[in-house]
C-alpha cells in the first residue's frame, strides 16, 4: 500500500514539491516519473482498498519489474521507504539519500578524470556517491562513466548537473551500454547526428541540443526513416513548442505514411484549407467550436466527399443563416438534399435559392393578410411555388384567397384548399375569383340559414362553402 509520511501529507489534493520538479523531474525516465506520480495520487487517497503496485501496473500500462525498478529508483533518491508491500513517500524538504560507503581507491582515477572534465564546480562527495551506486547498480565500467561524463559536459557545458549526467549513464545502461568500447561507439553514433540536429535546433529557436535531443533525432531518421532534410523543413514550420511539437508532428507524419517534403506540404495545405473553411462554416450559421477536428470529420470532409465545392458549402451555410437553420445537423441535411438534387457548384446553389426565393415578396404578403408571424419557411414556399407554378394563379388572386383565411388554425394549409377549388373550377382571374365568391354569397343569403349548405352544395366547394360562411359570419 502507498502512504505519505507525516510530513509530505495533504488533505484532498497531490502535492508535487518544487524540488521534485526542478531536480528530479527533467532527468528521470518518464515512466519512473509516471509511477511516482500515480502512486502519490494512490497515497492521498488512503481509503482506497486498491493501493498497490499491481494497480499501477493496470493503471499506466506497466510491466511489474518496471514499477518495481522506479519504486526502488525513488528509493535510492530518498524520496521513498519500502517496507514489505508499504511503499511511504518521504518530503524532499526532510530526507537526504542514503550514504552508501564505496571503496575509494576502487575509484581513484575515475574520480581524478570526472573532476578533470568539470572544472568549474568541485565533485563533492555525494556526487561521487551517485556516479559509484549508478556504476555499481548496472555494472556500468567507469571509464564507461567517463565517457559519459565527458559528453554531457560537451553537450551542456562545465555547469551540467549530476542529475542530468546520471540520466544520461542510466539509459544508456537500460540499453545494454556499459562497457567503455560500447559507450564510446553508441555515444560516436549520437555525434554524428548532433550536428546534423544543431540546423534543426537552430530552426526551433537556437536552442543547444542536449541528449534526449540527439535521441529523438536518431528515432526519426533511423527509425521513422525521415531524410535530414525533411526534418529539417517541417522543423522550420514550429512556431512554438520546441522540439516536443517538432517529435508528435513527425510521428503524426510517419503514421500517416507521409515521408516527403512534397507530400506533407500537401497535407498541411489541405489540413490549414479545411480548417479554414470549417471556421468559416461556423461564422456563416453562427456557432463556435475551439476544436474544429471533429466537425472536420463528420461533416466537412465527408461534404467534400460527395463533390460540393468550399464555395458551395459556404453558400448553404449563408442560406441556412437566413432561413433560421443554425446547427452543423441542419446544414448536413440542407447539403445532402442538394447532392441529391445535383446541386454541387456555388452557381448551382444560387440557382436553386434563386429560385427557390422568387416568391418570397408574395409569401410576404400573403404572411401579412393572414397575420402568420416569423420566418418564411420551406413549406410556405412549397405551397406558394404549386400555386403560382402548378396553378398558374396570378398573385391579386392569390392575395384575395389570403383574405378568405384569416383567423384560421393553419392559413396557409386552408388558403391551399381554397386555392386548389378554384383552379378545379377554372377560375384564374381576380374578377372570376370575386364573382364566384359573391355567387356564392347570393346564395347563401337567398336560402334559409338551416339550409345554406343544401342550397349550393352542388354549385361550389366544401372549401369554398367554408370560406363563404366563414366571410360572412366576418362581416356580421
Amino acid at each position: 500500500m502507498f502512504k505519505l509520511s507525516p510530513e509530505a501529507a495533504l488533505d484532498g489534493v497531490v502535492s508535487v514539491e518544487t524540488k521534485f520538479i526542478s531536480e528530479y523531474l527533467p532527468y528521470t525516465d518518464g515512466d519512473y516519473v509516471k509511477v511516482y506520480i500515480y502512486g502519490l495520487f494512490l497515497a492521498a487517497r488512503n481509503a482506497d482498498k486498491d493501493n498497490t503496485v499491481e494497480m499501477i501496473c493496470r493503471r499506466l500500462s506497466l510491466e511489474a519489474a518496471t514499477v518495481n525498478a522506479a519504486i526502488d529508483y525513488w528509493t535510492e533518491c530518498g524520496l521513498m521507504m519500502r517496507v514489505g508491500d508499504d511503499v511511504t513517500y518521504l518530503s524532499t524538504r526532510t530526507v537526504r539519500p542514503k550514504i552508501k560507503n564505496f571503496d575509494i581507491d576502487k575509484y581513484a582515477e575515475f574520480n581524478r578524470q570526472a573532476q578533470f572534465y568539470i572544472t568549474q564546480r568541485m565533485i563533492d562527495n555525494k556526487e561521487y556517491n551517485e556516479y559509484y551506486s549508478l556504476m555499481e547498480k548496472y555494472g556500468l565500467e567507469w571509464q564507461a562513466m567517463t565517457l559519459v561524463i565527458k559528453y554531457c559536459v560537451d553537450l551542456k557545458g562545465e555547469n551540467v548537473s549530476c542529475q542530468y549526467i546520471t540520466a544520461v549513464a542510466r539509459g544508456l545502461a537500460e540499453e545494454g551500454y556499459r562497457t567503455h568500447d560500447a559507450v564510446m561507439e553508441k555515444l560516436d553514433e549520437y555525434g554524428v547526428y548532433y550536428n546534423d540536429l544543431c540546423a534543426v535546433m537552430s530552426a526551433l529557436g537556437g536552442k543547444r541540443p542536449d541528449h534526449e535531443a540527439v535521441k529523438l533525432y536518431k528515432k526519426w531518421v533511423r527509425e521513422y526513416k525521415f531524410d535530414r532534410d525533411v526534418v529539417l523543413a517541417v522543423a522550420r514550420t514550429v512556431k512554438r513548442g520546441g522540439i516536443a511539437v517538432l517529435d508528435k508532428m513527425l510521428t503524426g507524419y510517419k503514421d500517416g505514411g507521409l515521408f516527403t517534403a512534397d507530400a506533407i506540404a500537401a497535407y498541411e495545405a489541405e489540413r490549414k484549407s479545411l480548417l479554414a473553411l470549417a471556421k468559416a462554416v461556423n461564422k456563416a450559421i453562427g456557432t463556435y467550436y475551439e476544436n474544429v477536428e471533429p466537425e472536420i470529420a463528420v461533416y466537412i470532409k465527408p461534404w467534400l466527399a460527395l463533390g460540393l465545392t468550399e464555395k458551395a458549402i459556404l453558400a448553404l451555410a449563408d442560406y441556412c443563416m437566413k432561413n433560421n437553420l443554425k446547427t452543423l445537423s441542419d446544414l448536413d441535411v440542407v447539403a445532402r438534399d442538394c447532392f441529391a438534387a445535383g446541386v454541387v457548384t456555388e452557381s448551382d446553389v444560387k440557382r436553386r435559392v434563386e429560385r427557390e426565393n422568387r416568391f418570397d415578396d408574395g409569401i410576404s404578403a400573403v404572411m401579412k393578410i393572414t397575420g402568420v408571424r416569423g420566418a418564411i419557411k420551406d413549406v410556405y414556399r412549397a405551397y406558394y411555388s404549386s400555386w403560382a407554378d402548378k396553378m398558374n394563379m396570378p398573385a391579386d388572386v392569390i392575395e384575395y384567397g389570403a383574405g378568405l383565411a384569416v383567423g384560421k388554425a393553419n392559413p396557409f394549409a386552408y388558403l391551399n384548399r381554397i386555392l386548389s377549388a378554384w383552379s378545379d373550377a377554372g377560375v384564374k382571374t381576380i374578377d372570376g375569383a370575386k364573382a364566384r365568391a359573391a355567387a356564392m354569397t347570393e346564395a347563401a343569403a337567398t336560402a334559409p340559414a338551416s339550409n345554406v349548405k343544401a342550397a349550393v352544395v352542388e354549385r361550389y366547394s366544401a372549401e369554398e362553402l367554408d370560406a363563404l360562411i366563414t366571410h360572412l359570419t366576418d362581416e356580421d
